[in-house]
């Protein structure tokens, strides 16, 4: 039997970070040095869900002390302290003006600088945090895309030897000199927990903000909203899973004000959409050339627009895998699958636009996670059981939502932006560190360190 997989030929589990000119093909840092000037990591928060922070390329990544959950309770449970351990000062920027005429959010500001002083219980209520396994799955890939640094672990050798033996995990991200600090919410968050996810990432002064997926505000999630109706009913209204409340209502459009004045001081960087969206998923759409918002948008590794990628009003593209398409707009499919079928399919097939790479990340090693591990019980406490578990294929614009946060990352760690630019300066930046590509009629920006860029599967 075969399965396919001998159709397609090998390619470089680090492919991204080349594209983008990050390293080069000998995986060695293509012209850059960590030299950031004020000796203090670079911070990147990330908004997305929980990490798999024991992950042994992750582990000197994530910052375990100021990891906030918000999916457990409203102003947050420091997932990874004692229950009753108290709070030591944080060094927060309670000074911000980012709440600045928004009553709402100044009011949800004032308890969360009481919920995060000094003496604070770390958990809140003693409520569990929720920030398992099985929890962590794009957390975990996104935060190996922007920060992983690579290492030697011990591995327990299969019986019936259980030997011990040293083994390289050379994977590595964007900045592997950073800092993460997981900010982790649920699945469908209401205003008031992603107000307080952003006011987390200012008051911990994050170099760089990140919201690899997009917030479920019922009137701006989708822009044609504003126009649209169903038997003369808004259409945010009639999809609406329950009706908002005034209070709801004002805290939704006050969260729109807050990221961008947030991203005023540092930039905030979105992930554009997975389903070819025009405009871009909210909040990415809210980027304009006078606000530190970042939207980030799929190419594959043949330099081409990814088949899902939101396409218009985007800030920049970066690698990410691909989707075949096939609609009355274009024929994209890929002739090397296994069970691919030429009869039906109008000529020309634009294969030449199709690319099967894909961006590898970290996973939550063992039986969750997007890749599974051939144990069907977890990882032991001490010493690598298996490694296949430990890695994954990823994408969308999630993952290039993530490499671009780590560039911006690493440009600070290797002192190519100032440690205090804000948010227009960085972004500023950014495009001046990008190159053109064109994809028949559009031209995009795609990041291209000291001017190098390459599409590998070209």
């Amino acid at each position: 039997m075969t399965t396919g997989r001998e159709n397609y030929p090998e390619y470089d589990a680090l492919w991204h970070l080349q594209s983008m000119g990050v390293r080069t093909d000998k995986h060695r840092p293509n012209g850059w040095k960590y030299k950031r000037s004020d000796r203090k990591r670079t911070r990147v928060a990330m908004i997305d869900t929980s990490v798999a922070v024991d992950h042994p390329n992750l582990e000197p990544a994530i910052n375990k002390k100021l990891a906030l959950d918000l999916f457990s309770a409203p102003l947050g449970s420091f997932a990874y302290r004692k229950p009753d351990e108290k709070l030591e000062d944080l060094c927060l920027n309670t000074r911000t003006r980012v709440a600045d005429g928004l009553p709402g959010i100044t009011e949800i500001l004032g308890r969360l600088i009481d919920r995060t002083s000094h003496g604070s219980l770390a958990w809140q209520n003693n409520l569990q945090p929720c920030v398992g396994a099985e929890f962590s799955s794009h957390g975990t890939a996104i935060a190996g895309l922007i920060g992983a640094k690579p290492t030697r672990v011990q591995a327990v050798v299969p019986e019936p030897t259980d030997e011990i033996t040293s083994i390289p995990l050379p994977y590595v991200g964007v900045d592997p000199f950073c800092e993460i600090v997981p900010i982790s919410t649920n699945f469908d968050p209401d205003p008031e927990v992603l107000i307080v996810a952003f006011l987390y990432a200012e008051l911990i002064d994050a170099d760089v903000v990140l919201l690899p997926r997009n917030v479920p505000d019922p009137v701006r999630t989708v822009p044609e909203i504003f126009t649209r109706t169903i038997d003369g009913v808004p259409l945010s209204e009639a999809t609406a899973p329950a009706a908002t409340t005034p209070e709801e209502a004002q805290l939704w459009a006050e969260l729109a004000e807050l990221i961008v004045n947030i991203s005023m001081a540092r930039p905030v960087v979105c992930a554009a959409g997975n389903a070819n969206e025009e405009n871009g998923i909210y909040p990415a759409n809210l980027a304009t050339d006078h606000n530190g918002i970042i939207s980030v948008g799929a190419m594959n590794a043949k330099g081409v627009l990814a088949g899902f990628s939101a396409s218009q009003g985007l800030t920049v593209m970066a690698p990410s895998g691909d989707a075949e398409v096939f609609d009355r707009t274009q024929v994209r499919l890929d002739t090397r699958r296994h069970d691919y079928d030429p009869v039906g399919v109008p000529e020309p097939n634009e294969n030449h636009k199709y690319s099967h790479y894909d961006v590898i990340s970290t996973d939550v090693p063992g039986i969750y996670g997007y890749s599974d591990s051939p144990y069907r019980s977890l990882e032991p406490e001490t010493g690598l059981r298996e490694f296949g578990s430990y890695f994954c294929s990823f994408g969308g614009t999630s993952a290039a939502s993530a490499l671009v946060a780590g560039y911006l990352s690493l440009a600070r760690s290797a002192g190519e932006l100032d440690v205090k630019a804000d948010g227009l300066q960085a972004k500023a930046w950014l495009l001046a560190n990008c190159a053109e590509v064109q994809d028949g009629d559009t031209c995009y920006l795609y990041p291209a360190w000291d001017g190098d860029y390459s599409f590998p599967d070209a």
